[in-house]
């Protein structure tokens, strides 16, 4: 009785509202916070041999210039060939259901991995010489696309 009242004085124009609101609600996720990115195990798939220098975590956030991504970045320190190195993480990423979607080999050199439609893998190797970078994030669940990439490390 009480919902044939609402929607019977503005009509239509409530049943959109009330429509429009149920699914803005329902296709919001909740932000990933740095633990649960901490928690896969590809945040701490280190390269062997190598020694972790500093990790960063981070949640994701609502900022002025977006959604920011949550991810794990962590530096390593290494003694060995950086064409080992990326050729290691490729083995490792792709029997893990990784995709190699960038492979950029200049100073500041990176691979770039995804899986699904929201998670990233950054290896950055050799520059400067004996260091390692892994970057692991999850792209924010309104901005989710596959493959991933399209967004990689920005704000959404």
């Amino acid at each position: 009785m009480a919902v044939a009242r609402f929607l019977s004085r503005e009509g239509p124009v409530r049943l959109v509202l009330v429509l429009a609101t149920g699914f803005a609600l329902g296709s919001c996720s909740s932000p990933v916070t740095a633990d649960e990115v901490a928690k896969k195990p590809e945040a701490h798939l280190f390269y062997p041999g190598s020694h972790v220098v500093k990790t960063t975590p981070r949640a994701e956030q609502i900022t002025e210039g977006g959604i920011s991504m949550a991810m794990v970045e962590s530096e390593l320190s290494v003694d060995a060939p950086v064409d080992d190195i990326y050729r290691w993480y490729r083995s490792e990423l792709s029997a893990r259901g990784w995709t190699l979607r960038k492979e950029v080999r200049v100073e500041g050199s990176y691979d770039l991995f995804s899986r699904g439609d929201r998670e990233l893998f950054q290896i950055s190797a050799g520059y400067p010489p004996g260091s390692l970078r892994t970057r692991l994030a999850i792209v924010p669940g309104p901005c989710a696309t596959n493959p991933p990439t399209k967004l990689a490390f920005a704000n959404c």
